[in-house]
């Protein structure tokens, strides 16, 4: 991940982002106070049950239950704020640097 000013960020996101729209798997929707949110459209939801299933992906669906389990109605500034209080060592960096364990 990246320090940017409003919290961190991956530039990996947004071709991922990209891929899973231009595939029918996520669609646009309208966040909170004019932002913009993202859901699964029918053919994802699909697609996230069988990979779910399947040996290759099922570790993955069981974290990613459990992160939205506990964090999944927070928006991103929530997450950030977060992000920043259980690492605070990441608050120092300067922008744009990378974040690495």
């Amino acid at each position: 991940m990246i320090r940017y000013k409003y919290g961190p960020w991956d530039n990996r996101y947004y071709p991922v982002i990209g891929a899973l729209i231009g595939k029918g798997l996520l669609q646009y929707a309208r966040g909170g106070k004019g932002s913009v949110a993202l859901r699964p459209t029918t053919l994802g939801k699909k697609v996230v049950r069988e990979l779910a299933t399947s040996s290759a992906w099922s570790e993955v669906a069981v974290r990613c239950e459990a992160v939205a389990e506990h964090a999944g109605s927070y928006n991103g500034n929530r997450l950030k704020e977060l992000i920043y209080e259980r690492l605070p060592e990441i608050m120092d960096r300067p922008h744009r640097e990378a974040i690495r364990p």
